[in-house]
């Protein structure tokens, strides 16, 4: 993901550098441009300067800080990190899920923090090359961030991001109630762990009277508690964009499942798990979470 906001953002002139950890796609990199894979159209190719480590980015030399790390591994890289960011900098992490806005201002301070969501897809398909989702490519992706529990830093400092970001061909918007647009995400991925159960496709649990059940009442669930945190999300609303997105997803596993499928850590502490967690502080009755909560922790998965 951090690749795709690289590319296009070296593309359009900005001033960047992707900091990765020493993997082969950074060696790639800093040995020649990176290729960028639209579905349809002409691959293209850009070169991104490159930083293995944090350490290797001067103090104080970056404006923006776009954390794009799995959640898991956010706080460790934001601590990492901490000595990049100019004094007026603004970190924005864009991870799925909640809790990211106070890893990040624990690190950076709750005034050079903004919180965002995004839809840009885009996948490593070797090193040095990613391959971008058909929204992205037609520039239909949206990024949106804002001010949401510890990330307040003002959001003119997000209007700028979201400028830069517009200019790279990357939609994008500074918007004052993004926690509606987060939660709303997070209802959406409500099919993740639910998916995760039984390891199929978005279209196998759609397709399946039960599965359609429990997805739509699971975005209820996400609703109901959303609604104990203050935020305003509209139940039927929420229910339409997800209905819309499954419909339309088709043979498609989600990240989620193809981690379990292969074994790999989840996002799911961050998503459904927080989702239970706040659920219970508030006494709101979340069933559905409970039970495919459970039914993962049994199959190992975390």
């Amino acid at each position: 993901m951090g690749s795709a906001y690289a590319a296009h953002l070296a593309r359009a002139g900005a001033d960047v550098v992707l900091v990765g950890r020493g993997s082969a796609h950074v060696q790639a990199l800093a040995a020649g441009p990176l290729q960028v894979d639209p579905p349809g159209s002409d691959p293209w190719k850009v070169d991104v300067p490159v930083a293995a480590r944090t350490t290797d980015v001067a103090p104080g030399s970056l404006d923006v800080l776009l954390l794009l790390t799995k959640s898991y591994d956010l706080g460790e890289a934001a601590a990492s990190a901490a000595h990049v960011l100019a004094p007026d900098g603004v970190a924005v992490p864009l991870q799925n899920g909640l809790g990211t806005d106070a890893l990040v201002a624990d690190v950076f301070g709750e005034e050079r923090t903004l919180v965002g969501t995004t839809t840009v897809g885009a996948a490593l398909a070797e090193p040095g090359r990613i391959t971008v989702s058909v929204s992205t490519a037609a520039g239909g992706s949206r990024t949106d961030l804002g001010r949401m529990g510890r990330g307040r830093a003002p959001l003119e400092r997000g209007a700028d991001v979201a400028a830069a970001l517009q200019a790279a061909g990357l939609g994008a918007e500074a918007v004052p109630q993004v926690d509606t647009l987060i939660w709303n995400k997070l209802a959406l991925a409500s099919m993740s762990p639910l998916s995760s159960v039984p390891r199929v496709t978005v279209a196998t649990v759609w397709n399946s009277p039960e599965g359609r059940d429990l997805a739509e009442r699971m975005v209820s669930e996400v609703v109901a508690v959303a609604h104990a945190e203050g935020v305003e999300l509209d139940r039927d609303a929420a229910l339409d964009h997800a209905r819309a997105v499954w419909a339309g997803t088709g043979e498609h596993y989600t990240s989620m499942c193809t981690d379990v499928r292969n074994g790999r850590r989840t996002e799911l502490s961050g998503m459904a798990a927080a989702v239970a967690r706040l659920a219970g502080a508030h006494g709101v009755p979340v069933p559905v979470h409970t039970t495919v909560l459970g039914l993962l922790a049994l199959a190992g998965v975390r």
